[in-house]
Protein backbone atom coordinates (compact mmCIF):
# COMPACT_ATOMS: atom_id res chain seq x y z
CA UNK A 1 0.00 0.00 0.00
CA UNK A 2 1.43 3.35 -1.17
CA UNK A 3 1.34 6.44 0.78
CA UNK A 4 -1.10 7.88 -1.18
CA UNK A 5 -3.72 4.92 -1.12
CA UNK A 6 -2.96 5.19 2.91
CA UNK A 7 -4.18 8.52 2.76
CA UNK A 8 -7.15 7.77 1.20
CA UNK A 9 -8.59 5.01 3.59
CA UNK A 10 -7.49 7.56 6.80
CA UNK A 11 -10.07 10.21 5.28
CA UNK A 12 -12.51 7.38 4.04
CA UNK A 13 -12.82 6.24 7.75
CA UNK A 14 -13.17 9.75 8.77
CA UNK A 15 -15.63 10.33 6.03
CA UNK A 16 -18.04 7.63 6.82
CA UNK A 17 -17.13 7.22 10.65
CA UNK A 18 -18.71 11.49 10.76
CA UNK A 19 -22.34 9.86 9.23
CA UNK A 20 -21.88 7.05 11.81
CA UNK A 21 -22.23 9.51 14.59
CA UNK A 22 -24.04 12.40 13.13
CA UNK A 23 -27.48 11.25 15.51
CA UNK A 24 -25.74 12.83 18.19
CA UNK A 25 -25.57 15.99 16.55
CA UNK A 26 -29.29 15.83 16.23
CA UNK A 27 -30.18 14.88 19.65
CA UNK A 28 -28.07 17.95 20.87
CA UNK A 29 -30.83 20.28 19.72
CA UNK A 30 -33.62 21.26 22.40
CA UNK A 31 -36.87 20.06 22.16
CA UNK A 32 -38.97 22.73 19.86
CA UNK A 33 -35.90 22.80 16.80
CA UNK A 34 -37.43 20.66 14.66
CA UNK A 35 -35.82 18.51 11.46
CA UNK A 36 -37.08 20.85 8.97
CA UNK A 37 -35.92 23.89 10.16
CA UNK A 38 -32.17 21.74 11.26
CA UNK A 39 -32.16 21.07 7.40
CA UNK A 40 -32.78 24.69 5.96
CA UNK A 41 -29.32 25.63 8.26
CA UNK A 42 -27.52 22.94 7.40
CA UNK A 43 -28.14 23.37 3.54
CA UNK A 44 -27.80 27.58 3.93
CA UNK A 45 -24.23 27.05 6.02
CA UNK A 46 -22.82 24.69 3.36
CA UNK A 47 -23.32 26.89 1.08
CA UNK A 48 -21.84 29.45 3.38
CA UNK A 49 -19.18 27.06 4.15
CA UNK A 50 -18.52 25.99 0.38
CA UNK A 51 -18.59 29.86 -0.80
CA UNK A 52 -15.59 30.95 1.72
CA UNK A 53 -13.30 27.50 0.95
CA UNK A 54 -13.96 27.80 -3.17
CA UNK A 55 -13.09 31.83 -2.57
CA UNK A 56 -9.96 30.90 -0.47
CA UNK A 57 -8.77 28.48 -3.06
CA UNK A 58 -9.45 30.83 -6.13
CA UNK A 59 -12.02 27.49 -7.72
CA UNK A 60 -15.02 29.72 -7.19
CA UNK A 61 -14.87 31.03 -11.19
CA UNK A 62 -14.87 27.16 -12.04
CA UNK A 63 -17.77 26.36 -10.17
CA UNK A 64 -19.68 29.21 -11.94
CA UNK A 65 -18.85 28.11 -15.17
CA UNK A 66 -21.35 25.04 -14.23
CA UNK A 67 -23.74 27.79 -15.00
CA UNK A 68 -22.67 27.51 -18.43
CA UNK A 69 -24.88 24.43 -19.24
CA UNK A 70 -28.16 24.47 -18.92
CA UNK A 71 -28.75 20.74 -18.86
CA UNK A 72 -25.94 20.76 -15.86
CA UNK A 73 -27.91 22.71 -14.10
CA UNK A 74 -31.17 21.16 -14.69
CA UNK A 75 -29.79 17.61 -13.22
CA UNK A 76 -27.99 19.56 -10.30
CA UNK A 77 -31.54 21.06 -9.30
CA UNK A 78 -32.60 17.65 -9.44
CA UNK A 79 -30.32 15.98 -7.41
CA UNK A 80 -30.60 19.22 -4.88
CA UNK A 81 -34.28 17.96 -4.44
CA UNK A 82 -33.71 14.57 -3.60
CA UNK A 83 -30.35 14.58 -1.43
CA UNK A 84 -32.38 17.62 0.60
CA UNK A 85 -35.54 14.89 1.06
CA UNK A 86 -32.93 12.69 1.95
CA UNK A 87 -31.29 14.97 4.85
CA UNK A 88 -34.76 15.75 6.31
CA UNK A 89 -36.15 12.09 6.51
CA UNK A 90 -32.76 11.25 8.15
CA UNK A 91 -32.94 14.22 10.46
CA UNK A 92 -36.69 13.40 11.58
CA UNK A 93 -35.77 9.81 12.36
CA UNK A 94 -32.94 10.07 14.65
CA UNK A 95 -34.90 13.03 16.08
CA UNK A 96 -37.88 10.68 16.50
CA UNK A 97 -36.84 7.31 17.52
CA UNK A 98 -36.30 5.81 14.16
CA UNK A 99 -32.60 5.53 14.03
CA UNK A 100 -32.51 1.27 13.34
CA UNK A 101 -34.80 2.18 10.34
CA UNK A 102 -32.82 4.98 8.71
CA UNK A 103 -29.39 2.62 8.84
CA UNK A 104 -31.16 0.03 7.34
CA UNK A 105 -32.17 2.76 4.55
CA UNK A 106 -27.99 3.06 4.49
CA UNK A 107 -27.53 -1.14 4.63
CA UNK A 108 -29.43 -0.94 1.85
CA UNK A 109 -28.30 1.82 -0.01
CA UNK A 110 -25.04 0.26 -1.89
CA UNK A 111 -27.47 -2.96 -3.31
CA UNK A 112 -29.94 -0.09 -4.41
CA UNK A 113 -27.83 1.54 -6.06
CA UNK A 114 -26.71 -1.91 -7.66
CA UNK A 115 -30.13 -2.09 -9.06
CA UNK A 116 -30.18 1.22 -10.08
CA UNK A 117 -27.00 0.59 -12.25
CA UNK A 118 -29.20 -1.87 -14.15
CA UNK A 119 -32.09 -0.33 -14.81
CA UNK A 120 -30.54 3.35 -15.86
CA UNK A 121 -26.62 2.76 -16.95
CA UNK A 122 -27.18 -0.86 -18.64
CA UNK A 123 -24.79 -2.41 -15.95
CA UNK A 124 -24.68 -6.17 -16.26
CA UNK A 125 -24.53 -8.18 -13.07
CA UNK A 126 -22.65 -11.34 -12.39
CA UNK A 127 -24.05 -14.56 -10.22
CA UNK A 128 -22.91 -13.01 -6.73
CA UNK A 129 -24.74 -9.61 -7.83
CA UNK A 130 -27.94 -10.77 -8.33
CA UNK A 131 -27.92 -13.04 -4.95
CA UNK A 132 -27.00 -10.16 -2.95
CA UNK A 133 -29.98 -7.87 -4.84
CA UNK A 134 -32.22 -10.84 -4.25
CA UNK A 135 -31.61 -11.45 -0.73
CA UNK A 136 -31.70 -7.62 -0.08
CA UNK A 137 -35.54 -8.29 -1.52
CA UNK A 138 -36.58 -10.78 0.29
CA UNK A 139 -35.34 -8.88 3.55
CA UNK A 140 -37.85 -5.65 2.36
CA UNK A 141 -40.54 -8.04 1.89
CA UNK A 142 -40.32 -9.70 4.85
CA UNK A 143 -40.71 -6.81 6.72
CA UNK A 144 -43.87 -5.76 4.30
CA UNK A 145 -45.14 -8.81 5.06
CA UNK A 146 -44.51 -11.15 7.49
CA UNK A 147 -43.79 -8.11 10.24
CA UNK A 148 -46.79 -5.76 8.59
CA UNK A 149 -44.47 -3.14 9.21
CA UNK A 150 -43.37 -1.51 5.57
CA UNK A 151 -39.96 0.24 6.23
CA UNK A 152 -40.65 3.36 4.21
CA UNK A 153 -37.88 5.33 6.17
CA UNK A 154 -35.66 2.81 4.91
CA UNK A 155 -36.62 2.66 1.63
CA UNK A 156 -37.12 6.19 1.39
CA UNK A 157 -33.79 7.36 2.39
CA UNK A 158 -32.13 4.62 0.13
CA UNK A 159 -34.12 5.90 -2.96
CA UNK A 160 -33.49 9.41 -2.46
CA UNK A 161 -29.98 9.03 -1.80
CA UNK A 162 -29.69 6.23 -4.92
CA UNK A 163 -31.08 8.54 -6.89
CA UNK A 164 -28.95 11.23 -6.15
CA UNK A 165 -25.67 9.25 -6.40
CA UNK A 166 -26.88 8.63 -10.07
CA UNK A 167 -28.08 12.21 -11.16
CA UNK A 168 -23.94 13.12 -9.78
CA UNK A 169 -22.80 10.32 -11.46
CA UNK A 170 -23.98 10.86 -14.56
CA UNK A 171 -23.69 14.80 -14.21
CA UNK A 172 -20.56 16.56 -15.52
CA UNK A 173 -19.46 18.85 -11.91
CA UNK A 174 -16.81 17.42 -9.27
CA UNK A 175 -17.89 16.59 -6.11
CA UNK A 176 -16.95 20.03 -4.05
CA UNK A 177 -18.06 22.31 -6.94
CA UNK A 178 -21.38 20.40 -8.13
CA UNK A 179 -22.39 20.64 -4.26
CA UNK A 180 -21.91 24.29 -4.29
CA UNK A 181 -24.09 25.34 -7.18
CA UNK A 182 -26.73 22.60 -5.63
CA UNK A 183 -26.36 24.66 -3.10
CA UNK A 184 -26.29 28.25 -4.32
CA UNK A 185 -29.81 27.13 -6.86
CA UNK A 186 -31.96 26.75 -3.08
CA UNK A 187 -30.21 29.31 -1.42
CA UNK A 188 -33.39 32.06 -2.35
CA UNK A 189 -35.75 29.43 -1.35
CA UNK A 190 -33.82 28.33 1.94
CA UNK A 191 -33.00 31.92 2.83
CA UNK A 192 -36.92 33.00 2.87
CA UNK A 193 -38.19 30.35 4.72
CA UNK A 194 -35.78 30.73 7.73
CA UNK A 195 -36.57 34.04 7.28
CA UNK A 196 -40.58 33.14 7.34
CA UNK A 197 -39.53 30.69 10.28
CA UNK A 198 -38.21 33.57 12.49
CA UNK A 199 -41.06 36.29 12.08
CA UNK A 200 -43.64 34.03 12.62
CA UNK A 201 -41.87 32.58 15.87
CA UNK A 202 -41.01 29.23 14.53
CA UNK A 203 -37.28 29.76 14.34
CA UNK A 204 -34.51 29.70 16.44
CA UNK A 205 -32.06 31.08 15.01
CA UNK A 206 -32.56 34.58 16.70
CA UNK A 207 -34.19 33.95 19.50
CA UNK A 208 -32.47 30.62 20.00
CA UNK A 209 -29.75 29.84 22.91
CA UNK A 210 -26.64 30.73 21.89
CA UNK A 211 -25.85 26.40 22.18
CA UNK A 212 -28.96 26.02 19.22
CA UNK A 213 -27.79 29.26 17.02
CA UNK A 214 -23.94 27.25 17.43
CA UNK A 215 -25.65 23.84 16.26
CA UNK A 216 -27.35 25.74 13.13
CA UNK A 217 -24.71 27.49 12.32
CA UNK A 218 -22.12 24.45 11.99
CA UNK A 219 -24.26 22.55 9.94
CA UNK A 220 -22.46 23.53 7.69
CA UNK A 221 -20.02 21.91 8.47
CA UNK A 222 -21.62 18.92 9.39
CA UNK A 223 -22.24 17.74 5.22
CA UNK A 224 -19.37 20.27 3.81
CA UNK A 225 -16.29 18.53 5.92
CA UNK A 226 -17.12 14.35 5.31
CA UNK A 227 -18.08 14.91 1.64
CA UNK A 228 -15.08 16.66 1.10
CA UNK A 229 -12.66 13.85 3.02
CA UNK A 230 -14.89 11.29 0.90
CA UNK A 231 -14.47 13.18 -2.29
CA UNK A 232 -10.87 12.83 -1.76
CA UNK A 233 -10.44 9.15 -0.61
CA UNK A 234 -12.99 7.90 -3.78
CA UNK A 235 -10.16 9.41 -6.09
CA UNK A 236 -7.33 7.36 -4.12
CA UNK A 237 -8.61 4.19 -3.04
CA UNK A 238 -10.23 0.79 -4.84
CA UNK A 239 -13.94 1.01 -4.92
CA UNK A 240 -13.37 -2.53 -3.11
CA UNK A 241 -11.92 -0.85 -0.39
CA UNK A 242 -14.39 1.81 -0.26
CA UNK A 243 -17.57 -0.25 -0.59
CA UNK A 244 -16.44 -1.69 2.61
CA UNK A 245 -15.30 1.18 4.22
CA UNK A 246 -18.69 2.57 4.13
CA UNK A 247 -20.80 -0.16 6.06
CA UNK A 248 -19.04 1.79 9.46
CA UNK A 249 -21.85 4.44 8.88
CA UNK A 250 -24.92 2.66 9.10
CA UNK A 251 -23.09 -0.02 11.76
CA UNK A 252 -22.21 2.85 14.00
CA UNK A 253 -25.47 4.16 13.35
CA UNK A 254 -27.17 0.85 14.16
CA UNK A 255 -25.27 0.48 17.38
CA UNK A 256 -26.11 4.39 18.60
CA UNK A 257 -30.17 3.23 18.02
CA UNK A 258 -29.48 0.33 20.10
CA UNK A 259 -27.59 2.13 22.64
CA UNK A 260 -30.46 5.09 22.63
CA UNK A 261 -33.06 2.20 23.67
CA UNK A 262 -34.25 1.33 20.41
CA UNK A 263 -35.41 -2.07 20.21
CA UNK A 264 -35.77 -4.91 17.32
CA UNK A 265 -38.42 -7.47 16.90
CA UNK A 266 -37.80 -10.83 15.76
CA UNK A 267 -38.89 -10.25 12.56
CA UNK A 268 -37.24 -6.66 12.12
CA UNK A 269 -33.76 -8.76 12.86
CA UNK A 270 -34.53 -11.38 10.07
CA UNK A 271 -34.84 -8.56 7.87
CA UNK A 272 -31.31 -7.05 9.26
CA UNK A 273 -30.22 -11.18 8.66
CA UNK A 274 -31.32 -10.86 4.81
CA UNK A 275 -30.08 -7.09 4.37
CA UNK A 276 -26.38 -8.13 5.87
CA UNK A 277 -25.89 -11.34 3.92
CA UNK A 278 -26.91 -9.37 0.55
CA UNK A 279 -23.72 -7.02 1.64
CA UNK A 280 -21.98 -10.02 2.49
CA UNK A 281 -21.83 -11.33 -0.82
CA UNK A 282 -21.97 -7.64 -2.23
CA UNK A 283 -18.73 -6.73 -0.98
CA UNK A 284 -17.03 -10.26 -1.07
CA UNK A 285 -17.89 -9.67 -4.99
CA UNK A 286 -16.04 -6.13 -4.73
CA UNK A 287 -13.31 -7.74 -2.54
CA UNK A 288 -13.01 -10.71 -5.70
CA UNK A 289 -12.54 -7.76 -8.27
CA UNK A 290 -9.31 -5.78 -5.61
CA UNK A 291 -7.26 -3.99 -7.71
CA UNK A 292 -9.25 -4.83 -11.08
CA UNK A 293 -11.62 -1.40 -10.70
CA UNK A 294 -10.72 1.50 -9.25
CA UNK A 295 -12.91 4.87 -9.19
CA UNK A 296 -12.12 7.88 -11.48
Amino acid sequence: MDNTERQGIIAAIFAFGFWGVMPFYFRAFPGGVGAFEITLHRIGWTFVVLLAILGTTGDLTQAFRIFRNPRVIATLFLSTIFIAINWLIYAWAVMNQHLTEASLGYFINPLFNVALGVVFLREKLNIWRWLAVALAAIGVLNQIIIVGEPPWIALLLAFSFGIYGLLRKTVAAEAREGLFVETLLVAPLILGAIVWMEMHGSGHMVSGAISTKALLVTGGLTIAAPLTLFAYAARRIPLSTLGLIQYIAPSAQFGLAIYFGETLSLGALITFGFIWAGLALYTFDLWRKRGTVHVS
